[in-house]
C-alpha cells in the first residue's frame, strides 16, 4: 500500500509526506473523522512508510517490512482495540507501556495503533496519559476515533491532530467508477447513501 491508495485525503497525505521528509515525526498522532474515511488505512500506510526498506517517504508495499505490516505479522507494529467488552481496558494500556519501552526487534520505529480510542475507559485513559507525556523516540502511538468529543481533552492535547473528512458526493462517485470499476448507476447511489465515506461504500 502506498499513499496514492488513500483516496480523497490529500491534506493528511501531504502532512504525512512532510513528516517523513524532515524526519521530524511526533510521538503521537490522533486521526479523527467519520468511519470509512481512511483513518485506519492511513495508520497502516504510515507505519509501513516509517519502516519501509526501499523508500524514505512512502511505502513500497513489497519489501519484507511492508508485507509483514500489511499481514499484521510485524513484531514491532501493535494494534489495540476493545475486546470482550466495549472498552479498552487498563491492562491493555499497561501492556503497551511495557512494550513501548523495549527496543524494536526489526523496525526503525515501533508503532502502536489504538482503534476506536474513544472506547478508552477512565482508568485506561489516565494510564495512556502517562505514556503520552514522554513517549520513547523509537516509538509512535496513533489513536483513531470517529468520536473525538469522548476523549479526554488532555489526551487530545498531547497528540498531533489529523482530521479526515468525508468526500464530496461527486468525488466519491468518480473514485468508485474510475478506481474500483463500480457501474455508474451503482456508484451514483452509493455516493449518496454512504455520505462521502469511501470505506462504507466499498463495504
Amino acid at each position: 500500500m502506498a499513499f496514492r491508495d488513500i483516496k480523497g485525503q490529500a491534506r493528511p497525505i501531504e502532512l504525512f509526506k512532510g513528516y517523513l521528509k524532515t524526519g521530524n515525526v511526533p510521538g503521537a498522532f490522533l486521526f479523527c473523522g467519520p468511519d470509512g474515511a481512511g483513518k485506519y488505512l492511513s495508520a497502516i500506510n504510515f507505519a509501513q512508510a516509517l519502516n519501509c526498506l526501499v523508500n524514505k517517504d512512502d511505502a513500497c508495499g513489497s519489501c519484507v517490512s511492508c508485507v509483514k505490516i500489511a499481514g499484521q505479522a510485524h513484531p514491532d507494529i501493535h494494534e489495540i482495540s476493545a475486546q470482550d467488552s466495549d472498552e479498552i481496558k487498563i491492562e491493555q494500556i499497561r501492556e503497551l507501556k511495557r512494550s513501548i519501552n523495549l527496543r524494536p526487534y526489526e523496525a526503525r520505529r515501533k508503532v502502536f495503533i489504538i482503534n476506536d480510542a474513544h472506547r478508552l475507559n477512565p482508568e485506561s485513559s489516565n494510564a495512556l496519559l502517562k505514556v503520552l507525556e514522554e513517549p520513547p523516540g523509537s516509538s509512535l502511538i496513533i489513536l483513531i476515533t470517529a468520536k473525538l468529543q469522548l476523549l479526554f481533552k488532555t489526551i487530545i492535547s498531547r497528540c498531533q491532530l489529523i482530521r479526515f473528512y468525508p468526500l464530496g458526493r461527486e468525488e466519491l462517485r468518480d473514485i468508485l467508477a474510475r478506481d474500483y470499476s463500480v457501474p455508474e448507476a451503482q456508484a451514483h447511489y452509493l455516493s449518496y447513501y454512504c455520505e462521502g465515506r469511501l470505506g462504507g461504500a466499498l463495504r
